[in-house]
């Protein structure tokens, strides 16, 4: 074969992992959802709240445990982490008598910020029932730990997370969006017995799986992904609970925005490289779960991934004619040679438009589903364009410079 036919053939391969990724999410999406299983309400529980220049606001959500703690009459004790110097936080903590640790230097990632709690810790997480893990810009609502019920058998659970309100215009709303997709298709791969992959916030573990997973994601910035495949590994499973909802601060604008996804994108590129040989032992005994979990790692950014698709679907269908006209210009003999060109050409176009097809029916499903409110607002084309400009930046800030995003290591 020709060059142009091989690489044709390369990216109609490449172009069926979205086309099956987007399908199954399209069916998952679809099917009712099961009834909640029944579960317990955990006596004994260890929040713990890594925050680095949050301020004095880091005190709203050590109030809002407190107060819920209180509420529901069970034992929850709190631990904050100020990784660097706060000035501000640690005046409030000291004020209203929230215990905390201080960590210098800071960083490099939330992943060592966790090491550092389980080694300082100790004991203290060996005596709760489950580790809770909350960002400093969280808030919890009323009722958050009367409600909060895990299944038996449960050693990891990634609860829902929403926007405090309504975000504003530009990537925030896709942001929104995100979520509430993430949180419908996490209980419904919950639901099938498939990999839910943990988000970085309000997440639950037993003492064994927060050693294994969170305090244990150093090697990489995208530390929350990194934890998700080392539980996987380990023969843990990550359930997907239906509530309490945690609220999140909204997303701040595309240019603040940009500086976190510039370490996600970054680390990533790592974990794909890290991660690979778990990967492909899993893929040999669960093929459709890792497949199910690697697409929803790497297939991302999917403002991304579809607008590429957009372009193959336009670019093979202008090829088809250009190389079309052109063998029969030539004659019939001439016809014959390019026959599987235009098989791979004719395959790409098929595929990059399912996907696409697929993925505007996942959404109107969605939204089908929870509507238009105010934390979830109609996302319209300049949103969707401020996005993917935001994500062209985190990808240029994370390619740029490796050693800064990709590598999760003390500064020099």
């Amino acid at each position: 074969m020709d060059t142009p036919t091989v690489l044709c053939g390369l990216l109609a391969a490449a172009a069926a992992l979205p086309a099956l990724d987007a399908g199954l999410r399209l069916r998952r999406v679809g099917r009712p959802l099961a009834a909640a299983r029944a579960g317990e309400r955990p006596n004994r529980l260890l929040v713990l709240v890594p925050s680095r220049g949050e301020g004095a606001r880091v005190g709203d959500l050590a109030a809002d445990t407190r107060r819920e703690a209180q509420a529901a009459g069970i034992e929850v004790r709190l631990c904050v982490l100020l990784d660097g110097p706060d000035p501000d936080a640690s005046t409030r903590l000291d004020r209203e008598g929230v215990p905390y640790l201080s960590k210098n230097p800071p960083g490099p990632a939330k992943g060592d910020a966790l090491a550092f709690l389980a080694e300082h810790l100790g004991a203290g997480i060996d005596a709760s029932d489950y580790v809770l893990v909350f960002d400093a810009d969280m808030r919890l609502p009323e009722g958050f730990f009367r409600d909060l019920v895990v299944p038996a058998g449960t050693d990891a659970f990634q609860l829902p997370v929403r926007p405090a309100g309504a975000p504003k215009p530009g990537a925030p709303r896709v942001e929104a969006l995100s979520l509430a997709a993430a949180f419908a298709d996490d209980a419904a791969r919950d639901a099938e017995g498939l990999p839910v992959r943990l988000r970085g916030k309000a997440m639950g573990f037993t003492p064994k799986a927060f050693r294994l997973g969170p305090a244990a994601a150093t090697r990489t910035t995208a530390e929350d992904s990194e934890a998700t495949l080392r539980l996987g590994t380990a023969g843990i499973r990550v359930r997907a609970l239906g509530s309490p909802v945690a609220f999140d601060e909204p997303a701040p604008a595309a240019a603040a925005m940009a500086r976190s996804r510039a370490r996600w994108f970054g680390g990533h590129l790592k974990l794909l490289a890290t991660g690979f040989g778990d990967l492909a032992r899993s893929f040999a005994q669960k093929p459709l779960g890792t497949f199910v979990l690697a697409a929803d790692l790497w297939l991302r950014p999917r403002l991304f991934v579809l607008l590429a698709l957009a372009f193959l679907a336009i670019g093979s269908d202008v090829a088809m004619v250009v190389f079309s006209s052109g063998a029969i210009a030539a004659g019939a003999g001439a016809a014959a040679r390019p026959l599987a060109l235009l098989l791979f050409l004719l395959l790409l176009s098929l595929e990059a438009k399912i996907t696409l097809a697929f993925e505007w029916l996942s959404i109107a499903a969605l939204r089908r589903h929870i509507g238009y409110p105010p934390e979830v607002p109609a996302v319209s084309v300049l949103d969707a364009a401020s996005s993917l400009s935001m994500w062209a930046h985190a990808a240029g800030r994370a390619l740029l410079a490796p050693s800064r995003w990709h590598r999760a290591r003390p500064p020099a």
